[in-house]
């Protein structure tokens, strides 16, 4: 895999992208935004707070040109390509340079405020059925790449910088993989973390507000705004009828695509007007799962032949949802009925409504939940489903980002719990008890009994102790986590699951 001069200049003035090019005959065998991955013949790219002082040890490294904006160093040392946007630039190049993989793989996109993670597991799940284990995934939990342990790597972003996920992608390619299920959040659209990239299918699952801060996206206007830039860069799209700004959603679908590329779904007994093509109903449900029929709601949807009896093994009516998307999603790439049912009935989702029962302290669940939808809705599917005496729930929120969630925690919190247990989660550069502060303004129930305890691994310990038999413990948010975010530092952290297993064991001794 190379790249030369003239490829680059071409590939960024057909995009709209170039400013100005070197003159030099340049080959690379590398591309890098990190100066601590920069080798010999590496082309690297100026992106984001870069430091220019980086740049003399990136260069003796092996850098031997870089792609910078306007506004970088104007003398700089070494050729340049200036360029309107780096990121975008990083990844039409990324693309080129990996010899375009993504059009060799039939491409999932799932995009959601709650429910990407669990929808993108049962995607995988079902397609690794239909394809006999030739599936890529890319998630906020994990990338797999293949089916060995080595092609399995922790996430750091939900959806990856575009040089580490076409580089994913062709290693997927490698390895035999024919499909891909994708995190599409909506910095990645707002970063151009997939600039040029285009899905077989979309699936649009929710929005509700959220990520809306310094760090992220200004208003909630900006955030749908860029969550939305998946309906354009879809072949067929999956959209969500009895969600919020539906109207919105389907109108700018409407604009991009033929009516035959829109799936809609819902539940059965959906308002006449929002009627879906696909509706599920359930039949049963209990703490381990649930059985529910698809439902062929509209003609267009009698060519997906789905409309059957399923069994998804993960509680939670919301989960039912997902689940149609994803059913709709993997059968217009190929999936048949019984690898959508094998893939639902056997799909698990590392972090996610998980539950331990104790003798003694009653059940504890962990759960991403990190947000007022998302743990609203797991709170009442407690409450709906246990028999339950006292409710208390370990929360947090993360520092730098998302301050706009925080007052829905305090509100869900106030609404679902008994006890709360407010403490750190990925505080960064913030005061963990200020985040709590803005926390508990928002729990307004004065039955709701409030503790703080910011050592996490105390909270959830005093959490779980001072429970009884009758009692239910919600541990939300960090899930399988193995660090905490600390002053720029991944904090090693034993994660929420571990915790609550050692815990138990020992008070059961």
């Amino acid at each position: 895999m190379t790249l030369n001069a003239e490829q680059i200049t071409n590939l960024l003035a057909s995009e709209g992208l170039l400013i100005s090019a070197p003159t030099q005959e340049l080959k690379f065998e590398h591309l890098a935004y990190n100066s601590n991955d920069a080798k010999a013949h590496t082309l690297f790219f100026i992106k984001g707070h870069f430091k220019a002082d980086y740049l003399d040890s990136a260069i003796a490294a092996g850098v031997t040109a870089i792609v910078a904006p306007k506004d970088f160093q104007p003398n700089s040392p070494v050729p340049t390509w200036t360029v309107e946007d780096v990121p975008a630039a990083m990844s039409i190049l990324s693309m080129a340079f990996y010899d375009d993989p993504q059009n060799e793989l039939a491409l999932i996109g799932i995009t959601g405020t709650k429910g990407k993670t669990s929808a993108a597991y049962m995607a995988y799940e079902i397609l690794r059925a239909s394809t006999g284990d030739k599936v890529a995934l890319s998630s906020t939990l994990s990338i797999i790449t293949g089916p060995q342990p080595e092609n399995h790597y922790r996430a750091h972003l939900t959806t990856p910088e575009s040089l580490d996920l076409f580089r994913y992608m062709r290693e997927a390619v490698d390895n035999g993989m024919t499909h891909m299920v994708m995190e599409v959040s909506s910095q990645a659209y707002k970063m151009e973390r997939v600039y040029g990239l285009r899905y077989n299918v979309g699936i649009f699952l929710n929005i509700s507000p959220d990520h809306v801060g310094e760090n992220e996206h200004p208003t909630f206007a900006d955030y749908l705004a860029n969550k939305m830039m998946l309906i354009d860069h879809s072949e067929q799209i999956i959209l969500n009828v009895e969600r919020d700004h539906f109207p919105e959603l389907i109108e700018r679908a409407e604009l991009v695509m033929p009516r035959d590329g829109i799936w809609l779904y819902g539940q059965s007994d959906a308002e006449e007007e929002l009627r879906a093509d696909i509706a599920f109903e359930t039949t049963a449900s209990d703490l381990h799962g649930s059985t529910f029929n698809l439902l062929e709601a509209d003609p267009q949807a009698k060519r997906l032949a789905i409309a059957d009896e399923y069994h998804l093994d993960i509680p939670g009516d919301f989960n039912e949802s997902n689940a149609t998307a994803v059913a709709i999603a993997t059968r217009l790439v190929g999936a048949d009925r019984e690898a959508i049912k094998e893939g639902l009935a056997t799909v698990k989702i590392p972090g996610r409504m998980q539950m331990l029962t104790s003798q003694k302290h009653g059940t504890i669940y962990v759960d991403y939940a990190h947000n007022y939808v998302s743990i609203a809705a797991l709170l009442q599917f407690v409450r709906k489903n246990e028999s339950v005496e006292q409710l208390t729930i370990v929360v947090g929120a993360p520092g730098n980002k998302g301050v706009s969630r925080r007052p829905g925690i305090g509100k869900a919190v106030s609404e679902g719990s008994d006890i709360v247990y407010l403490t750190s989660d990925d505080p960064q550069y913030e005061d963990p008890n200020a985040i709590a502060d803005e926390i508990q303004a928002s729990i307004v129930n004065p039955a709701v009994v409030v503790k703080r305890e910011m050592d996490r691994t105390q909270a959830i310990e005093q959490a779980i102790t001072s429970a009884g038999p009758s009692d239910v413990v919600v541990l939300a948010a960090k899930g399988l986590d193995e660090y905490q975010k600390i002053n720029g530092v991944d904090t090693p952290y034993e994660n929420d699951w571990a915790i609550a297993n050692r815990i138990v064991k020992t008070l059961e001794k």
